[in-house]
């Protein structure tokens, strides 16, 4: 008996301490309660006075005339024609949903640029091609080699350019149906788009092609010749590391920088982070498209693809690679809106004859910045391929960069004679069928 009192009296102790918490939270959320009811009346007045003022009343009355809104509010609310107290109310709400989701989902900000970028952007004006003549044996020519490798084949080229096209809404519903699962998630089909199973093979058959070649530059000072002079397996030794000194560098798009991590594997597996890493460059990126804009930003690593991430006989290595082997210094975002093509070409310029004690740099990009590129900087008069065809995916091409000064006047000059289809090469066109 006496223990039974005992518990009871422990149980009271206790109820009367959380009846106590009870009433002094109330207390405190009382004034809150108040306050808030406060702010809401306040509020009220504002709008009611805002949509009382004659230019805003017109401007809501002409918005409750449109057709759409009408039918809207019908269904929503029961009446065609809201008053403008009440349709400013809406207004403001969806203002307030479409403010949070910019800033709670990164991505709901990126597709907003996307759209703006798409109509309004200037990156349309490449650098204008000259005839100006080049004089290599100049004290003031520099000569630097330059590799092209274009990324395999992604994710959004599945959606929109493989098939037939009377598949094409399917398609794109399931990748509708994709992102929306992606929605709080570093990845995208859409934006940012990576490799799919057919680009993640072309790397991967890329990398088989460098590592079966024949080793290349066994005389010595090969390396240092121009592209010209040099056989395809001299080039494949310097891509790999194995020749000369080199640099690598991609476009902030995870398919040309995961193109570059499977090709350039066996390079990257035979030195450290401080011998050799990716250089991410916003000058390299793709154009225009929303598939062109980066998921990552400024001065960040991107995330590895979860698909590549997962690739058969590469292990963890693409992870591993994305998030040790990339140098994110010249990752300065996405393109602006008011950025021009020439000013990137010239940006990228300027970094390649920037480095010291460096024979080639190896190049992972887009095909159409790389067409823009030759056809800026190869003779205003030449008919070479690389002015007018794309390079295959994972299509390889070497050429000599020169930059000079005559006269006072800055030439950036490509010798066509000097262009080398190592692998892949350029797309041919099929002919039409008479």
């Amino acid at each position: 008996m006496d223990a039974a009192l005992q518990v009871a009296d422990v149980a009271k102790g206790y109820l009367q301490t959380a009846w106590n918490a009870a009433a002094a939270y109330h207390d405190r959320l009382e004034p809150v309660g108040a306050k808030v009811a406060a702010a809401q009346v306040q509020l009220h007045d504002y709008v009611v006075r805002l949509s009382s003022v004659p230019q805003v009343q017109g401007a809501l009355e002409y918005i409750s005339e449109v057709g759409l809104v009408q039918d809207v509010a019908h269904a929503a609310l029961g009446q065609r024609k809201l008053p403008p107290e009440s349709l400013l109310w809406v207004l403001l709400m969806v203002m307030g949903f479409v403010l949070l989701t910019l800033l709670v989902v990164p991505k709901a900000k990126l597709g907003v640029y996307s759209f703006f970028y798409f109509f309004l952007a200037s990156d349309k004006k490449p650098c204008k091609p000259t005839d100006m003549k080049l004089d290599k044996n100049s004290p003031k020519c520099k000569r630097m080699k330059i590799v092209f490798i274009r990324h395999g084949e992604s994710q959004w080229n599945s959606v929109f350019n493989k098939g037939w096209k009377i598949f094409l809404p399917f398609r794109l519903v399931r990748a509708l149906i994709k992102e929306a699962l992606m929605t709080f998630q570093r990845d995208s089909i859409f934006y940012d788009s990576p490799l799919n199973d057919v680009g993640m093979k072309q790397g991967w058959d890329l990398l088989a092609f460098l590592a079966s070649q024949p080793a290349g530059c066994r005389e010595p000072g090969t390396c240092h010749k121009a592209v010209e002079q040099l056989q395809p397996e001299d080039i494949v030794s310097i891509i790999l590391g194995d020749a000369g000194e080199s640099l690598v560098a991609s476009s902030i798009l995870r398919r040309a920088v995961s193109t570059a991590l499977i090709a350039l594997s066996p390079r990257l597996l035979k030195s450290t982070f401080a011998k050799d890493r990716v250089h991410l460059m916003t000058s390299l990126q793709d154009r225009r498209n929303v598939d062109t804009l980066a998921i990552s930003r400024a001065r960040s690593l991107p995330k590895c693809p979860p698909d590549e991430a997962k690739m058969k006989n590469m292990g963890d290595l693409m992870s591993h690679w994305y998030k040790t082997r990339l140098d994110h210094r010249q990752h300065l975002g996405n393109k602006t809106l008011g950025m021009k093509a020439d000013k990137r070409q010239k940006q990228f310029v300027k970094w390649v004859f920037d480095q010291k004690d460096i024979d080639c740099i190896v190049v992972a990009g887009h095909s159409l910045w790389f067409r823009e590129f030759f056809k800026s900087f190869m003779p205003k008069s030449s008919t070479h391929v690389a002015k007018t065809t794309k390079m295959v995916n994972c299509g390889v091409v070497a050429f000599d960069l020169y930059r000079s000064e005559q006269h006072g006047t800055e030439i950036i000059r490509i010798p066509p004679e000097g262009i080398k289809e190592i692998y892949g090469g350029f797309e041919v066109k099929k002919k039409k069928k008479a």
